[in-house]
């Protein structure tokens, strides 16, 4: 798992591109400041949103008193970067099970994300993580970027709004059974199969494949725990993500093959309540 950092110390700088000869002028280069590293060529009509300009929303969503700010994580040596903010209310549960809630702040350097707020949600119970991207605001890189006209506790108001609609949906979870067809039907949608043999070992592809009995471990594990209901193959398949998923990007699980596989978890699952 990736490591929280709480400070950035470095930010992104734009550099004119000096070709003997030519007058370029509609392209620049985007590198790092302190070391140079070049992180790409931009036109002319893209405006980063800088490490300093992240720095200034995550003062004025603490300046709101209601989170506390945990740090930040970088991908592709800082082409893609998160800040988590825990949600300070003691009292949040899903499931019967105490969970913590995280406000996100993204941004990335590389055009792969616009600068975004959304939410994210982290259960304590062995460590599941599960993220939602319930963007509360967006920022394209076409214009400067500037703060004033991002209303904050505007923001906080969405945040609020998306964390209880997320969580209204997974109580929903609750309520319906899951018998082993289903989680066979799951298994082979969530490991990349479409063949449609009613016993999952039955299909090449996931027999005895490592990453498959590990995946239906989990489940077994959490179904155990907590009943033979989607909120138990829920939290199966999360314990799976987070724990056990090859290239799992790190805290809160909001990108990459994880969090692509919780949407269709969670996609799965609705469908059936």
């Amino acid at each position: 798992m990736k490591e929280l950092q709480q400070s950035l110390d470095w930010d992104v700088q734009v550099k004119e591109i000096k070709i003997p000869g030519t007058n370029r002028r509609n392209r620049f280069a985007l590198t790092k400041t302190g070391t140079g590293e070049l992180i790409g060529i931009r036109s002319n009509r893209y405006y980063p949103v800088y490490n300093k300009d992240m720095e200034m929303i995550k003062e004025r969503i603490l300046e709101t008193n209601g989170f506390t700010f945990k740090g930040y994580q970088q991908f592709s040596n800082g082409k893609r970067l998160l800040a988590f903010f825990e949600n300070k209310r003691k009292d949040l549960q899903l499931g019967g099970q105490d969970v913590k809630d995280y406000l996100i702040i993204g941004n990335s350097h590389d055009t792969t994300s616009k600068l975004f707020i959304g939410t994210s949600n982290y259960m304590f119970r062995c460590e599941n993580q599960f993220s939602e991207k319930i963007r509360s605001i967006e920022w394209k890189h076409n214009r400067p970027f500037d703060i004033e006209q991002i209303q904050i506790e505007e923001v906080i108001q969405f945040y609020e709004i998306g964390r209880r609609e997320l969580y209204r949906k997974m109580e929903r979870l609750k309520e319906v059974e899951a018998d082993m067809e289903l989680i066979h039907r799951l298994a082979r949608q969530l490991m990349g199969t479409n063949e449609k043999s009613e016993v999952l070992m039955d299909v090449p592809q996931l027999k005895n494949n490592k990453q498959t009995i590990q995946f239906l471990n989990c489940i077994e594990q959490e179904v155990l725990e907590l009943g033979p209901t989607l909120w138990g193959v829920f939290n199966g398949v999360t314990r799976y993500t987070s724990n056990y998923l090859k290239g799992n990007p790190g805290f809160g699980v909001v990108n990459g093959k994880g969090e692509q596989m919780n949407r269709e978890l969670m996609e799965f699952c609705l469908s059936h309540c």
